[in-house]
C-alpha cells in the first residue's frame, strides 16, 4: 500500500473514533438531563439521535477529518519522514483509547498504569 492510502486509512481512522467518542460525550451529558424510563427512554433516545445527533454526527466528523488530517500532516513533518505518519497515528490511537476508557467504560488508564510502576 502507498503512503497516500495509509495516510488516508489513518486519517479516516482517527476522525471516525474522534467523532465516536465526541457523540458518546454528547448523549452521556444529554441523559443526565432525562428521568425517564422504558419505552419513553428508547423513543426520547431515538428521537435525540434523529434530530440531534446525526446532524451533529456527520458535522463533527467534518471537523474531527479536517483536524485528523492537519495532526498527521504535523506529525509528518515533526520527524522528517514517513515514519511521522505513523508516529503520528500512534500517539492519536493511544490518546484515544484512554479517552474511550474513561468515557465509555469508566476505566482510569492513567492510574492504572501508575499502579503498575513502583
Amino acid at each position: 500500500m502507498n503512503n497516500r492510502k495509509i495516510t488516508k486509512y489513518a486519517i479516516y481512522t482517527v476522525a471516525v473514533l474522534s467523532a465516536t467518542l465526541i457523540n458518546e460525550f454528547i448523549i452521556k451529558y444529554v441523559k443526565k438531563y432525562i428521568d425517564q424510563q422504558g419505552y419513553i427512554l428508547v423513543l426520547i433516545d431515538m428521537l435525540i439521535v434523529v434530530l440531534i445527533f446525526a446532524p451533529a454526527f456527520a458535522l463533527v466528523s467534518n471537523y474531527t477529518k479536517k483536524i485528523s488530517k492537519a495532526y498527521l500532516k504535523t506529525s509528518k513533518k515533526m520527524s522528517g519522514s514517513n515514519n511521522g505518519i505513523l508516529l503520528g497515528f500512534i500517539v492519536a490511537i493511544i490518546i484515544l483509547f484512554v479517552l474511550f476508557a474513561s468515557l465509555r467504560h469508566n476505566i482510569s488508564v492513567i492510574r492504572d498504569l501508575k499502579a503498575l510502576l513502583p
